[in-house]
Order: C-alpha cells, then structure tokens, then sequence
C-alpha cells in the first residue's frame, strides 16, 4: 500500500473526495483512495482534483454489481477510469489498472510531441517568390 511519505509533497497535501453509494465495505475507500495514489506516483505533471466514487448496489441479481470510478486532473487533463465486478475489491483493482494505463499514455503521448530535433542555429530561411 502507499504510505503518505511516499507521496509527491504536491499529493500529501491534496484531498481525495469520495462518494459512496450503496452497500460498501469499511476499508473500501482507504483501499481506493491507496491504489489511485500508487498509480499517481510516477505522474510528472501536477494533479489539481481526485474524485473516487464507489457503488454497490442492493440487487443481487445483478452480476457484476460492484463498480469503482476514479476521476484525476492532471495539469488540466481529465483523466477518468471506471470498472466493474463481481466484488467491491475486484472493481478497484480494475479501475486502478485501467488508471494507470491511461496516465502510461498520456505520459507517453506528451513526451511524444516535444521536439528532440534541435533547431537550425543561424537565422530562419526566407523564400521569396520569384517576380516575372
């Protein structure tokens, strides 16, 4: 589990709001809560909001009932993972996942676009067209 000293200063100091709907067990949320940290870990950029929302609802015909929502800001990107399961556990596991799968990609897109060719020393080209 992640520990608060293990955290980026920036995200000890920064609430994680969460809802609760249903039938949830006690240690869902601290649960929750711990794997959307260990997944922010690596973040580059500064996280502005977390929101988790975890449901369960009261029909237990319903398969796979249990389903986790977690909602990050990342400098100004939303970055949103949800899944379901059988077990309240099993839908924080896949949402923590799908999370960091998508922080991996959007890590990867924005380092993608930086220019690793350095410009042309000296001053810019010009064309002029030709006159007739």
């Amino acid at each position: 589990m992640t520990t608060m000293q293990s955290l980026p200063a920036t995200m000890q100091s920064l609430p994680v709001r969460t809802g609760i709907h249903g039938r949830v067990p006690k240690g869902a949320r601290e649960y929750a809560v711990n794997k959307v940290h260990a997944a922010l870990r690596h973040v580059a950029w500064p996280v502005l909001s977390i929101r988790v929302t975890l449901s369960v609802p009261a029909d237990p015909a319903v398969a796979r009932s249990a389903a986790a929502q977690a909602v990050v800001d990342v400098n100004g990107r939303v970055v949103r993972a949800e899944a379901v399961g059988q077990t309240i556990w099993e839908a924080i596991g896949h949402m923590a996942h799908r999370l960091q799968t998508r922080l991996d990609r959007i890590d990867h897109r924005r380092t993608a676009r930086r220019r690793t060719v350095p410009r042309r020393a000296g001053p810019p080209i010009v064309r002029h067209p030709r006159r007739t």
